[in-house]
């Protein structure tokens, strides 16, 4: 086996990798693994066993049922995307369109941990000793969609608008890969990426979904003019990936179709995809119950509670039901740059006075069926997030409410607003969850004396007021695509960090989250992780955690080769295995 094909390494066993491995070191070491040898799988810091959130489905295809050629696959789609360029236009709602047509150097393992790497475009790769150079070696004989050669020039173009993007581009995803100081190509086949310094989750960072590569020529094409103008423009989706960008209606459909030249030969199965846009959550319900699309919507427009009971007591024969952990945490976050919320004191009281109990059981359902469960910024059950015992006794967590609610208002009083306060919510209103979060949170701080009021505008709309700063609180969060501190913490809350969007500065937090980034040891990472988190949820405030996401999708049972998994909502759409019982 080729070096890197079916290698096992944890986010934070990156480090551990790099004394693992070595670039065709001359004398063989049995503790080490050398350039050309199989490797043994490596396993270090495994995330903790995630607690059930539901009963797991049944998987959906058989081990003796092969998979069959053809077939439009019908997907509910709940809204136009903001953009198309994968460089800005992260939200799962592009991701979905978006993932099927590209392709990445690497990706996430099928069984749906992050301990596995699988190749895409890079057939394998090596990281140095010291982990501060990793090469990936491309698969030969690769093609755009348009026939154009794929080269390691296109996966340096791409990596280069990532890290650096050009004025009046925001390139969110860009934290993994900061310390990135330079991008060579010896050849054509060859491409490496030297970085500053060692990080832990270097490697794996590559895996996320969200780092579809965009060939060099299309790239110049497009934006030469304009650094935006791949957003607008669904005809430049030109990628490596199993299907072909097809036709976009907006409001109506969004189409791929089979790609024959496909790098991984006998796929897809599916002749194409259909994303039929509905953006009511009722008549998407009804599409799928009458058998007029294949799958429900997914991420935050999934089925909810009460759609997820109809569909175990009315169409469990033609349904068959998921219930998957989310990589997102939905909430209220506070625009620090201006006031009140520049006062850590209105942070902490907003805070203080929220009932997580409560949130769980109106907004996010409460029962087997629930959308959410009660945490931190880190996933729950996973290697890096705060205990749920210790997290439960934390102020604004902890029960009874009494004291958090008087502590609350005295904070309030402290800061000047004793009598009150004014302030408005901006929430996206085609998602009824986020309306449900947003007036819950309107009721919960009336008891302070804080009187906010809701706004409810389009998806695009709330992307643009986020990215201005045109707000006070508004609803949203932080997704990710590895459950890592760099991207779960550092990415937003750092002060220096790419998507530190008007939260609050602190300089114990910075310092905190730049020792994790740095740190080699998986278990003092995980304790300077912790301790920052722990800030950030009790002294500095720059959010109120509602839930972490629990997802309820729904599937015809003529859906073959399909299975969501764990926090991989960003990781496992590119539909190449899926396929249709005729």
């Amino acid at each position: 086996m080729p070096l890197g094909q079916g290698l096992r390494v944890s986010g934070s066993a990156a480090i551990l990798l790099a004394l693992a491995i070595s670039l065709g070191c001359g004398q063989e070491d049995p503790g080490r693994v050398t350039a050309g040898r199989s490797p043994e799988p490596v396993v270090a810091a495994q995330a903790e066993p995630a607690t059930p959130v539901g009963d797991p489905p049944a998987p959906p295809t058989p081990a003796s049922e092969s998979p069959a050629y053809g077939g439009i696959l019908r997907r509910a789609h709940p809204t136009d995307p903001a953009g198309f360029d994968p460089i800005q236009d992260v939200s799962i709602t592009t991701v979905f369109l978006t993932a099927p047509i590209y392709s990445q150097l690497i990706r996430f393992g099928p069984d749906g941990d992050f301990d596995t790497l699988v190749p895409e475009l890079a057939q394998r790769w090596q990281l140095s000793q010291d982990g501060k150079q990793l090469t990936f070696h491309l698969r030969p004989g690769v093609t755009w969609h348009d026939g154009e050669p794929f080269t390691s020039a296109d996966v340096r173009s791409h990596f280069q608008r990532l890290i650096s993007p050009p004025k009046g581009l925001f390139s969110a995803q860009r934290a993994p890969f900061l310390h990135v100081a330079e991008i060579t190509t010896p050849d054509e086949a060859t491409v490496v990426f030297d970085a500053k310094f060692a990080t832990p989750s270097f490697l794996s960072s590559f895996a996320g979904g969200h780092f579809m590569i965009v060939s060099e020529h299309v790239m110049q094409r497009e934006t030469s003019e304009d650094p935006r103008g791949l957003r607008k423009k669904p005809e430049a989706l030109v990628g490596t990936g199993p299907f072909i960008f097809d036709q976009y209606e907006p409001g109506v459909t969004f189409r791929v179709r089979r790609f024959d030249g496909y790098w991984d030969e006998g796929k897809p199965y599916l002749d194409g995809i259909d994303f039929i846009i509905i953006r009511d959550p009722a008549t998407r319900f009804g599409a799928l119950a009458a058998g007029q699309v294949h799958m429900s919507a997914h991420g935050s427009p999934s089925l909810s509670p009460a759609q997820a009971r109809q569909i175990q007591q009315d169409h469990s024969e033609d349904v068959a039901l998921e219930r998957v952990r989310g990589p997102f945490w939905l909430g209220a976050a506070f625009n620090a740059t201006r006031p009140p919320f520049d006062d850590a004191r209105v942070r902490r009281a907003l805070s203080l006075a929220v009932d997580r109990q409560a949130y769980q059981a109106t907004v996010a359902g409460g029962d087997s069926h629930g959308v959410g469960v009660v945490a931190g910024l880190s996933p729950p059950e996973t290697t890096f997030a705060i205990p749920q015992s210790e997290l439960l006794d934390l102020p604004g967590y902890r029960q009874p409410r009494e004291a958090d609610r008087a502590e609350a208002q005295q904070l309030l009083a402290e800061a000047g607003y004793g009598a009150g306060l004014d302030a408005g919510i901006v929430v996206r209103g085609d998602v009824p969850l986020w309306v449900d979060a947003a007036l819950f949170f309107q009721e919960q701080w009336r008891g302070i004396g804080a009187n906010v009021e809701v706004e409810q505008v389009e998806f695009a709309t709330s992307i643009q007021r986020m990215l201005r700063g045109d707000f006070d609180i508004r609803i949203g969060g932080i997704a990710f695509n590895l459950p890592d501190p760099n991207q779960v913490l550092f990415a937003p809350f750092y002060s220096e960090g790419p998507n530190f969007l008007y939260y609050p500065k602190d300089a114990e937090v910075d310092r905190l989250l730049e020792a994790q980034r740095l740190e080699p040891d998986p278990a003092r990472r995980r304790e300077l992780s912790m301790e920052a988190e722990r800030r950030l949820l009790v002294e500095v405030a720059p959010a109120v955690v509602g839930h972490y996401s629990v997802y309820n999708y729904g599937a015809r049972r003529d859906v073959g080769g399909w299975r969501a998994r764990d926090y991989m909502l960003y990781n496992q759409y590119r539909m190449d295995s899926i396929w249709l019982r005729q």
